[in-house]
């Protein structure tokens, strides 16, 4: 398994479709998106930047939240709101 691949799989566990940050991204403005990017950067940073890269980690994490945007766009996922 790749690094890459490691960094993914953790990533789709811990952060399902109808986490609230999953949701703060795919359905927020620009701050909103920031605001998630670091929420997961702070818990993946935690686990994988000792023996990696912040920023191999951090391009990551954009690809796998922009990858759950254009799901989200195309109807394929649902995200739960904080209110529902």
């Amino acid at each position: 398994m790749t690094d890459r691949t490691i960094i993914t799989n953790f990533l789709l566990k811990e952060f399902p479709d109808d986490h609230p940050t999953i949701y703060i991204y795919v359905c927020g403005q620009k701050r909103s998106e920031k605001t998630a990017i670091d929420k997961i950067m702070k818990l993946t940073h935690q686990i994988f930047c000792p023996p990696l890269s912040e920023f191999f980690v951090l391009e990551i994490v954009k690809e796998f939240l922009s990858e759950k945007k254009t799901l989200y766009k195309q109807g394929l996922i649902k995200v739960k709101s904080y209110y529902d």
